[in-house]
């Protein structure tokens, strides 16, 4: 464990804490007030789903002191792209939530690194963070791909149907020679 995963561990429920309110802080307040307060699972799994991914991101943070990869990481980023890709976000606010924790680690970590002069720390934690910022983004544009894609093949299908029941389509047999 490197000396930044210690000091993060440290306040790892604070960082998460905070990190959860600047990211509820995107929405409506009325949307971030409900899903705050609704501590059910299954009455609330945007929440859920958003504590899930922010605490195994967290936990992978203090537990490698490596650069972060696709592998380790995006399970826990999915959690979060996954919701946010569906939502009325630009590619940009999408991913956002990620830079949050880095406003979240300086907000709970900040006087512990002014007193001790931790600076490198901080920015070696901030500069993994943007890695994780790049696989965020990769996670959104593969959500994007599939919703397009859904959204293809949807349309796709209703035209056929709209085709065959006017009659302007007719079933062709691949064995039968065209003429």
């Amino acid at each position: 464990m490197t000396v930044s995963s210690a000091l993060l561990a440290q306040k790892k429920d604070d960082i998460l804490a905070r990190w959860f309110d600047l990211t509820l802080a995107t929405y409506a307040p009325e949307t971030a007030v409900l899903w705050k307060k609704q501590k059910d699972r299954f009455a609330n799994p945007v929440a859920h789903r958003f504590k899930t991914g922010m605490t195994g991101v967290l936990d992978e943070l203090v537990n490698t002191s490596e650069t972060p990869t696709a592998a380790v990481f995006e399970p826990h980023l999915d959690e979060i792209v996954r919701v946010r890709a569906v939502q009325d976000f630009t590619p940009a606010q999408a991913v956002a939530f990620i830079y949050l924790l880095k406003q979240a680690a300086r907000d709970v970590l900040w006087e512990e690194v002014s007193q001790n002069g931790r600076f490198t720390e901080l920015f070696e934690l901030e500069s993994r963070i943007d890695v994780l910022a790049l696989i965020c983004l990769d996670i959104y544009c593969k959500c994007r791909e599939k919703l397009f894609q859904l959204r293809i093949n949807q349309i796709n299908t209703q035209y056929s149907r709209l085709l065959k029941r006017a009659g302007l389509v007719c079933e062709i047999d691949p064995e039968t020679p065209e003429s």
